[in-house]
This record gives C-alpha cells, sequence and structure tokens, in this order.
C-alpha cells in the first residue's frame, strides 16, 4: 500500500483569527505539514496547536503584515533552516527525511507590492537544497500554472524556474477569490518542486477554511520518518507488584564485591534487572492520545459552508455571496462556543490535589511557558548545524572546551610541587562507617518520581518501588565502594540537554544553559556521602562564615542583608561605600581538579579523599538533542552538573578566598561582593582595591578568573560624589548607580526604587499569561484562582521582603495597588466594592501588614542563627542620622 504525505497550501490573511476551523481542518484531512502565507505575526505572537508545532518567520519590520509558517505534526522527524524574511520574499522552512532522502518544505509569500528579479528568486530557491517543495501565495500569474492571465512577475519566475531545472505543482483551479466583483478569481497559490518527479504529487482544490484564498492539498506519494519517541521503562500503566515480583526472583545476593570490576558487574546486574523488570511489568502500547471530535452540528454547518461557498464560486451573485457569509458568521460563532465551554469545562475541573495529578499547577505553570522553535546553530567555523545530529556535535566540541581548566599562568616549580603533593604516601585510617538499609531506604523514599532520568532510564518512581531484596543489594554496592575508594564508573556519565537562556539569540551556543542529568543512583550515593562529609565540614569550620551559599539555614536574604546592613551604616555615618560585585567566569564548570585535590586532601580524612579523588577521576559527559546522541566526551575541570556533592566541593575549593579587615566579603556560591566603607571616597577605594588585589593574586594561583565586563563597581552615599574606579587584573570594572545581587536591586541611595518597579514590570508580563487562568471571565474557582495567584504572583514580590520593606511608603503603595487589582480581577467585584472589602473577605494582608508578618519571622529566625555574621545583623546601629527605617525595625513600622 503507498504511503502518502499530505500537505496543504493556505493563504491565511491573518491566522491568529482562524485557529479554532483550523485545528478542525488538519485533524479531519489527517494534514502532516502545512504552508502557511500572510500569518500577520509579530514577536508576540504566540499560536499553538495540539500535537502539532508551529515554526513562523514574521516580516521584517516587525509589523503585523505578511509572514508564513509552517505547522508540522510533532510526530515527523524534522529541523528548522534559517528564516528568509526579506520586503520582497519570505519564508519558513523545515527539513525532514522521508523514503528517499532529505526533502525541505517551504512556506513563502511575495507581497504584490515588491518588485523582484529573477537573482533574488534564484538566491532563495538555492538556499533551500536540491530536493524541495515551495509552497504559498507568488502573487505570479501564469498560464502554465494554470492562472487566468500571464503577470510580469509570472515571467521572471517561469524564467527562473526553466533556467533551474524547477517544476511547478497547482490544482489548476483558482485559490484566490476577491471580494470585489468585479475582479475575477485566479490562482495564485501553488508549489514549486525540484527534485520530485511529477508523478509522484498531486495537487486538488480545496474549499474550505475562511479566507479569501482556498487551501490547496498535496498528496505526495512517499513517507515521512517519524520522530522517535523518548524511551521510558515504566509509565502509568505500569503493574508495580509484577516489577517487585521479578526483581526478588532476579536480584542475586550474594555478589563478590572486593575489586572495582566486581562493583562495576554488580551495578550492571542492578540496571538490566530493575529494566527487565520494568518493560516486562509495562504494556507495551500505552493507550493512544485520542483527538477530541466536534459535535455533529458543527460537522453539518461546516458541509453547509463548504456548499454555500461552491455555489459563490460558480454564481458569483450578490446573493449567494450573502448566503456563504451568513453561514461563514455562524460557523465561526458556533466554533468560538463550543471552544469557549470547553475551555470553561477544563477550568472547572482544574484542581491542586493529586486526585487530577495536580492540573490547576501545571496549567498555571503552563502560562509562564513560550514555545520557541529549534534554530540553526552558528559553529565556529561559520557554517550552520541544522540537524539535531549536528546541533549536539557543536554542543558537544562547545562543552568539551567548557569543561576545562584555565590556563596557567603559575611558576612551574609550584605545578610539580602540588603534584607531588598528591603523590605522597598515605597514612592509613579506620575504615568509615557502613552506611545501614535504613539509610538508604529513607534517601531513596525521599526522591521525587517526577525527576528525570539519567542515560540509564532509571527513574525515581521506579526506586520507590524496589522491594527488600533490592535496598539490600543496592546497601551493599555503596558500601563497597566506600571500604574500596572507588566511584563507580557507570555512575559519572551525564546525560546533557540544552536550554535556551531567556532573551538570548538561539543561533549562539553561548545562549543555551547546559542542565546535566545523572544516574538516579549516583545521586543516592551522593546523598549518603553527604551525610557523612557534613558533620566533618561543620566539625572543622572547613567553610568561612562569610559563604551564605548551599548550607543550611543560611539564605539569600541573610547574604544581602549583611550588604544592606553595612551600607546603611555608611550612610548614616556620611561615608562613601565602595562595593565591588564580581562575576566568576564559568566557576563551576573550570574548577581546576588537581588544586581540589590539594585542598581536599588537607581537609578531609582520608577515606574520603580517595572516594571524592575516584568522583572527579575520569567523568564523561554526551549531548542528547531530541533523539540524537553524541558519543562520550570527557570533563577534565569542573564540579559535576546536577550533581549533589558539586555545590560542596566548590564551597571547599573556594573557602580560603581572601578577606581583609578593613573590607566587608560576603560570598553566596560564586557571587563574590566586596564592600570597604570611609568618609573619603579615594580612601574607601583604596581599601577596596587592596582586597582585589589579594583577589586577583588568589584567582591566578587556582586558576579562576573574573569576568570584569560582567562585573559592577557601585559606589553607595548619600553624596552625588562617585568613588574612583577599581580594577581587577589590570582591567577597571564597570561603574554603574545600582546592582542586581541575589534577586535583589540595590540602588545608590538604597531607596529600592529600582527594585520595586522591576518587580512591578514583572508581575504585569506575568499576570498578562496569566489573565485566562484568573481573569474575570474566566470559570475558574475563587478558591483556585487565589490559590494561582499565591503560587504565581505572590512570590515575585514577597521575594526581599524582609529588606525592601524599609522602602518609602509610595514606593510601597506601588505594589499595594497591583495586589488590589489582581484581587478586583479574581472576584470579578464591581466599582463600587472597596478594596478593604475584598480583603477582609478572602482573607488576604495588605502589603504592609505581610511585611510585619514576614520581619517578625525573619527576626526570630536570626535569634537562633547559627552563623555570628547572621545573628549580629540584629544589633541597633551605633547612628540613626537618617529619616529611614531599618530592617530590625520593620516588625513595628506599620503597627497602629
Amino acid at each position: 500500500m503507498t504511503k502518502f504525505l499530505q500537505l496543504a497550501i493556505w493563504n491565511a490573511n491573518g491566522l491568529s483569527q482562524h485557529r479554532d476551523e483550523l485545528k478542525i481542518f488538519l485533524h479531519t484531512h489527517d494534514i502532516d505539514a502545512m504552508l502557511i502565507s500572510e500569518t500577520h505575526f509579530t514577536e508576540k505572537s504566540h499560536f499553538r496547536i495540539p500535537q502539532y508545532t508551529v515554526h513562523h518567520s514574521n516580516h521584517p519590520n516587525g509589523t503585523a503584515r505578511g509572514g508564513t509558517a509552517i505547522i508540522i505534526k510533532n510526530s515527523i522527524q524534522h529541523h528548522l533552516l534559517n528564516p528568509y524574511n526579506q520586503t520582497f520574499l519570505q519564508s519558513t522552512s523545515v527539513t525532514l527525511k522521508d523514503t528517499t532522502g532529505p526533502l525541505t518544505l517551504a512556506a513563502i509569500y511575495l507581497p504584490p507590492n515588491q518588485t523582484i528579479h529573477q537573482k533574488q528568486l534564484e538566491d532563495f530557491f538555492q538556499s533551500i537544497g536540491h530536493r524541495f517543495i515551495a509552497g504559498g501565495d507568488y502573487n505570479a500569474k501564469h498560464t502554465n500554472w494554470g492562472s487566468r492571465i500571464i503577470s510580469p512577475r509570472g515571467r521572471v519566475l517561469l524564467k527562473t524556474m526553466e533556467d533551474n531545472h524547477l517544476h511547478h505543482l497547482s490544482s489548476g483551479e483558482p485559490t484566490h477569490w476577491p471580494t470585489d466583483r468585479k475582479k475575477l478569481p485566479d490562482l495564485i497559490d501553488f508549489c514549486v518542486t525540484k527534485g520530485i518527479p511529477t508523478n509522484f504529487a498531486v495537487a486538488k482544490s480545496c474549499l474550505e477554511l475562511s479566507s479569501d484564498h482556498s487551501p490547496v492539498l498535496i498528496a505526495l506519494a512517499t513517507q515521512a520518518i517519524p520522530r522517535v519517541p523518548p524511551p521510558r521503562i515504566c509509565n502509568s500503566k505500569t503493574d508495580w507488584d509484577a516489577f517487585r515480583h521479578l526483581l526478588n526472583n532476579k536480584l542475586p545476593l550474594k555478589v563478590p564485591l572486593k575489586t572495582d570490576s566486581d562493583i562495576e558487574s554488580a551495578i550492571k546486574i542492578f540496571n538490566d534487572s530493575i529494566q527487565w523488570a520494568g518493560w516486562s511489568s509495562t504494556p507495551e502500547n500505552p493507550t493512544p492520545h485520542q483527538i477530541k471530535t466536534c459535535p455533529i452540528l458543527i460537522t453539518q454547518k461546516l458541509q453547509n459552508k463548504r456548499r454555500l461557498r461552491r455555489n459563490w464560486h460558480r454564481l458569483r451573485t450578490p446573493e449567494s455571496k450573502r448566503l456563504f457569509n451568513a453561514a461563514t458568521r455562524e460557523l465561526k460563532q458556533l466554533l468560538t462556543d463550543y471552544n469557549n465551554s470547553s475551555f470553561q469545562d477544563f477550568l472547572l475541573n482544574l484542581s491542586p490535589s493529586a486526585s487530577t495529578n495536580y492540573s490547576l499547577w501545571k496549567a498555571a505553570r503552563k502560562a509562564k511557558q513560550i514555545p520557541i522553535s529549534s534554530y540553526p546553530l552558528r559553529i565556529p567555523s561559520g557554517s550552520w548545524a541544522k540537524t539535531s545530529k549536528e546541533k549536539a556535535e557543536a554542543f558537544a566540541n562547545h562543552l568539551t572546551a567548557v569543561f576545562q581548566p584555565h590556563p596557567t599562568t603559575n611558576p612551574p616549580e609550584d605545578e610539580e610541587a602540588l603534584t607531588h603533593h598528591l603523590e605522597e604516601p598515605h597514612q592509613l585510617e579506620l575504615p568509615p562507617i557502613r552506611f545501614r538499609k535504613s539509610e538508604v531506604n529513607s534517601i531513596i523514599k525521599g526522591l521525587k518520581s517526577s525527576t528525570s532520568p539519567g542515560y540509564d532510564l532509571i527513574t525515581g518512581k521506579m526506586l520507590k518501588e524496589l522491594p527488600p531484596v533490592g535496598i539490600q543489594y543496592l546497601t551493599q554496592i555503596f558500601n563497597a565502594s566506600l571500604l574500596t575508594g572507588y566511584f563507580p564508573a557507570q555512575w559519572k556519565v551525564a546525560k546533557i540537554i540544552l536550554l535556551l537562556k531567556p532573551g538570548k539569540p538561539p543561533n549562539e551556543l553561548t545562549s543555551y544553559r547546559p542542565i546535566s542529568l545523572l544516574p538516579i543512583l549516583s545521586k543516592v550515593y551522593e546523598k549518603l556521602l553527604l551525610s557523612r562529609l557534613l558533620p566533618i565540614v561543620e566539625t572543622n569550620s572547613l567553610l568561612p562564615n562569610h559563604q551564605f551559599g548551599f548550607r543550611q539555614r543560611h539564605s539569600t536574604i541573610h547574604q544581602t542583608h549583611r550588604l544592606v546592613h553595612k551600607i546603611n551604616e555608611a550612610l548614616e555615618a556620611k561615608e562613601y561605600c565602595s562595593a565591588a560585585f564580581l562575576d566568576i567566569s564559568q566557576a563551576f564548570d573550570k574548577v581546576w581538579h588537581p588544586g581540589l585535590l590539594y585542598k581536599l586532601r588537607q581537609s578531609l580524612p582520608l577515606n574520603y579523599y580517595l572516594i571524592l579523588k575516584s568522583y572527579l577521576h575520569n567523568r564523561f559527559f554526551q549531548v542528547k538533542i531530541e533523539e540524537s546522541y553524541t558519543n562520550l566526551h570527557p570533563i577534565n575541570a569542573g564540579v559535576p552538573q546536577g550533581s549533589v556533592l558539586g555545590p560542596l566541593l566548590y564551597l571547599l575549593f573556594t573557602a580560603d578566598l581572601p578577606t581583609s579587615h578593613d573590607s566587608i566579603t560576603a560570598t553566596f556560591a560564586d557571587d563574590t561582593a566586596i564592600l570597604a566603607s570611609d568618609p573619603n571616597p579615594t580612601v574607601a577605594s583604596q581599601k577596596l582595591q587592596n582586597n582585589l588585589q589579594a583577589i586577583h593574586e588568589w584567582l591566578t594561583k587556582w586558576r579562576l578568573k573574573v569576568n570584569s565586563m560582567k562585573s559592577t563597581h557601585v559606589t553607595f552615599t548619600t553624596r552625588s560624589q562617585t568613588c574612583p574606579k577599581v580594577n581587577i587584573n589590570n582591567e577597571d570594572l564597570p561603574q554603574s548607580d545600582d546592582v542586581k545581587y541575589l534577586g535583589l536591586h540595590l540602588d545608590r541611595r538604597l531607596t529600592w526604587h529600582k527594585h520595586i518597579f522591576t518587580k512591578r514590570k514583572q508581575l504585569g508580563l506575568t499576570l498578562s499569561k496569566m489573565y485566562w487562568l484568573i481573569g474575570r471571565k474566566s470559570s475558574l474557582s475563587i478558591h483556585n484562582k487565589l490559590l494561582a495567584y499565591k503560587v504565581i504572583l505572590k512570590p515575585i514580590w514577597t521575594y526581599g521582603l524582609q529588606l525592601w520593606g524599609t522602602a518609602s511608603n509610595s514606593n510601597i503603595e506601588i505594589l499595594e495597588r497591583f495586589q488590589s487589582k489582581v484581587l478586583r480581577l479574581i472576584t470579578n467585584a464591581p466599582w463600587y466594592v472597596p478594596n478593604t472589602i475584598i480583603r477582609r473577605d478572602l482573607q488576604i494582608n495588605t502589603i504592609k501588614e505581610e511585611i510585619s508578618q514576614w520581619s517578625s519571622q525573619y527576626r526570630a529566625r536570626l535569634h537562633t542563627h547559627p552563623n555570628e555574621l547572621a545573628a549580629q545583623l540584629l544589633q541597633p546601629p551605633d547612628l540613626r542620622r537618617l529619616k529611614r527605617h531599618q530592617p530590625i525595625d520593620l516588625i513595628t513600622r506599620f503597627k497602629i
């Protein structure tokens, strides 16, 4: 039986208004890919079709005109080509693979008011490859493809096709139906093809969809290569009782675990057994996704509309046009009502409970997500990586260079002395305390079931369902690894996926954030090791007090409060506070392994040093892009991303960062701030410069670097003068009047105006994405609307409340007005109902009440804080000159 690839081309004349009928059209005709002209999209347009991916290119001037799009099934393996955006031609192209080879589909639009030359057309057709279908609105007429007349553009296009051995594919019937009865219908929507035999494709007209253009259906005698779904061992249909029963009979408990190879063999047996048990207890063919069909009334109205459109095309009389327009409006209203009803039913059934799989939170989360097309990547050679395989290799080559230490500038004798120290004989110690089965079981029970698996596909849910024999088997492996000082190689392979950073260009390799997915068994073992290491770190005070990152009971608010406290002291004393906020370049990825091991050997017991040495040695990664994987690549620097031990290792590596009595140091992981104050601005900067010079020498020794262009120098003062510039590595730090540190914006006078203004803007953007969920027309219950507000919007402005609560009343009122606006939306309250009544009925505090409540809880935590630097923040200032509030005053500031 011959397989056909079902395509369609259509000039939508504004795609967003046709979403409802387009959904029905795609599913009715089982369209694999649709080529759209005149989308009228802008940068703010987001168009989604269930089970389809939408790629689009907009008009180059950014206005809602022109533009093209391709709507293609998610199940078809494809990749996006560079968009072709010119005033005379706009195109979106994707390449897929069929039974013959690569095939490019291009949606094209040529505006009628632009002059286009043969050379421009040839450049475009050459850019989309040697086998393609380029369909759309060419606004070119010629009798060769069925047009009524021949236009100048039609002659240019035909000459281009003849010179480049191209062919046309058209229905031979009119596709454009002018609303003016004096203008005659004609054919301007068709395809230009290359490398496709004429008997392999057929085009026919279709009188559906509401536009002045009718779509064209194309059947291509080929079959697209489907996208391979990601492999999974289990799903919602897995029989966990059968899973446990199979493992009970499969796992052997008496296995040798004396050597490194014994441990690797035991892990392979465990992986094979759990994978076999998972696949054996999971149905092979889960229930496919059901396409929701529309009611019979809509189907009948759709057929009636098609009949009336045929009549209008044949008769072209005012009466036939009137009947067709009336049927179109009626069908459009029916579709709108049907979709609104379905949407309201969806909202009414949303719930934050486990019985609905937490549908409310998932719906709210989707409001934050914006679909991003997978664009081609520019690689260092200047060429483009287009396919998923090419992109994966490009990222792998980029990350291989990233996971290398910075070049050394240290004298060779220093490097040799460090290496010699690591090779010195070890002094014997007592064996470490073994892990208990209850410890392993406790950690496994605390795993998240939805955690993404590593390359071995084992999930947290599968470990939670292990029978007792599985827990015992793992405990034996963990203890053998601890006693031999060998970290299994199978747990040192990371699967890396890439996520685009917000606001970054999608064509650049550096615009993506690598996310490392390690085997879940590695994380369990690391948590066990961490439970042994933390008491040693705390007992021996291995971490400095100024480091607040990745430590229990230490938060970003505590660290930022230290800075605010220092700045307030300078402002009260009429001093200048010169502050440097340093950006450590690729801090976690560039940790020098010999240097880290040198520090670990000096600070940790031998047994744990040996296991951590094995943990860092011979690590590898592979990149996954869609269905493509790369080979393994080595990791020669950095602490393992996505790991449990990585943060602690980085803190130990940077624990000896130089400090000074003339300045204060505040570090939260790699976020580093240095502040120095003095009545004289030059002296303040000199104190800061002395500390920065010591830090530069330390960074050079341990092969780290500061990105001076991303670092910031700020002068905090109430005076007009600015402190002199400071530098690191002979590069001046850029000066600014404000800085963002740990999510809080600190301005020159510490008024918090910049922070509150930024948060208000962020709240507005988030609210616009959530309006469909909590707006006046939403049928979601008030209780659930309020939950969505508390979970999505409220955390945006409550972060740092204990500090920015010292802002002036006028600044705080900015956020108070926003909360009142949202509460009125949620309740759909009329204008005459006061905000105080709404807050009382919903039991919502004002912003000022929240400040008092949060500050009281924060002060109670400071009283029992284990770090003396945080506890000192409770001390009242020695001088109170300014008429402004301090964080410690907020408990009573708004109390009457």
